[in-house]
């Protein structure tokens, strides 16, 4: 069957969880082939899209090391306990995704016979990383190129073998689409991962290090991919998939894909466009799921409410996100501003607790950022024991750049969260682009009226 006709049919199998998310509804996400020119056609005033860099060419190895039943070959310079390491290793990752029934990576043909899976033993290389051989079908319908990974040696801790499965996921991911951009390339391996090879010492330190931060932009900047960017697939999975993990995450990667050509690569559409496409179809937008993202991070760890992501309680603290403010309502009226501006796709929080509140009392939220950016906001009312209430979504006109709303009927809340979000875009004919430079970090103030 064509690829991009079974990736369409997983994608359009992946719908609403309706025991996850009770407070709101959202629609299925479905395939837009039918409106292709959504996504491809170029919009005229875009800045130019950073190309990935160039393809590699395979290292020149002389032994090779392969396990027949799989189909997984390690090349290195010699037979050592470190080759039999990595391909033991490499077996067992590739184990656990063909357990969860997702596509194989291809590779080359090569004189063992034709691999599932090449790996390459360079005792040099800095990390393991996925690559996609230059040129190959270049011309063809779509992508069909081959996928190769390079790794260092395993050590003897799991960060190494847990780097190696994002290699063979981001493999994966290339066999799909060869121009997948680095940034999409890591948060979406590292999701594949985490279902196949999970770390706790990976995973703890970089969702502490993401939730301390959370202004920080959830993707990367250019090539420098961002901690804990893993959990924005894993929240699609949760909040729109149907049990079957990784399946939404190597569509969305399939459905946009590109030729392969000698050269630098870009990742136009990209897994973005899709999504954006694709929610826009149901009636969502990628702002809106984006703006859930951000509430759904205020809910990991210790507060979690196991409503807005599934088996995020473990984290403990390191998941807690940091508030920017914790304000109680007697103190008001305030007027507040974060430590740092709040990059593309990052995201700011602050918490009005309702310690002395009279069951008729109200308060009015206003705020403003800087131009050019878009920010949304969500206003989250929360109970006794820090589970979701109810929310309102704020969202301005295009053009504006300060919006109010004042919220009554807070009977039954013990708290609020106000969670804002910068879009990453500044006109909606140039949306985000994980492949472009970024709009600048921008600021905003936040006054809470009695």
């Amino acid at each position: 069957m064509n690829r991009r006709l079974v990736a369409l049919l997983l994608l359009s199998a992946c719908v609403q969880r309706s025991s996850d998310k009770p407070l709101t509804s959202s629609k299925p996400i479905e395939p837009w082939d039918e409106e292709p020119s959504a996504v491809t056609t170029p919009l005229a005033a875009r800045p130019p899209e950073v190309s990935r860099a160039e393809l590699r060419y395979r290292p020149a190895l002389p032994t090779v090391q392969c396990s027949g039943d799989l189909r997984v070959c390690v090349h290195s310079e010699g037979t050592s306990p470190e080759a039999s390491a990595v391909l033991a290793a490499s077996v067992d990752v590739l184990l656990g995704l063909r357990a969860l029934r997702l596509p194989a990576v291809r590779s080359d043909v090569s004189d063992t016979g034709s691999p599932e899976l090449d790996v390459y033993l360079d005792l040099n290389a800095e990390g393991a990383q996925a690559f996609s051989d230059p040129g190959n079908e270049a011309g063809a319908a779509s992508d069909g190129g081959t996928t190769f990974v390079v790794t260092p040696a395993l050590s003897s801790d799991c960060r190494s073998r847990h780097a190696l499965a994002t290699a063979i996921g981001s493999a994966l991911l290339l066999s799909q689409d060869a121009a997948t951009d680095q940034d999409v390339l890591a948060m979406l391996g590292g999701h594949l991962a985490n279902l196949v090879a999970p770390c706790s010492d990976v995973l703890f330190d970089a969702v502490d290090a993401a939730q301390r931060a959370p202004e920080r932009t959830f993707v990367g900047t250019l090539n420098e991919p961002a901690p804990a960017a893993f959990l924005f697939p894993q929240f699609l999975e949760d909040r729109f998939g149907t049990n079957e993990p990784g399946k939404l995450t190597t569509a969305l990667v399939a459905i946009s894909s590109q030729r392969s050509s000698k050269g630098p690569l870009n990742d136009e559409p990209d897994m973005f466009d899709a999504l954006r496409v694709t929610q826009r179809r149901n009636g969502s937008s990628l702002a809106d799921t984006l703006l859930e993202f951000a509430v759904a991070r205020a809910f990991l760890g210790s507060r979690s409410d196991d409503q807005h992501m599934q088996d995020v309680s473990f984290l403990g603290a390191m998941g807690r996100v940091r508030f920017e403010w914790s304000v109680d309502h007697a103190t008001l009226p305030r007027r507040l501003a974060p430590l740092r501006p709040i990059e593309p796709l990052g995201a700011t929080y602050i918490l009005l607790t309702l310690d002395q509140v009279a069951p008729d009392a109200e308060f009015t939220f206003a705020a403003e950022w800087e131009q050019p950016a878009l920010f949304r906001w969500a206003i989250v009312k929360l109970r006794e024991d820090g589970s979701e209430l109810g929310r309102s979504e704020v969202t301005p006109v295009l053009g504006e750049f300060e919006i109010q709303r004042t919220v009554r009927d807070l009977s039954g809340a013990r708290s609020v969260l106000i969670v804002g979000l910068h879009e990453g875009e500044t006109r909606r004919d140039e949306p985000f682009d994980p492949g472009q430079f970024r709009e600048r970090p921008r600021s905003y103030s936040v006054t809470l009226y009695p």
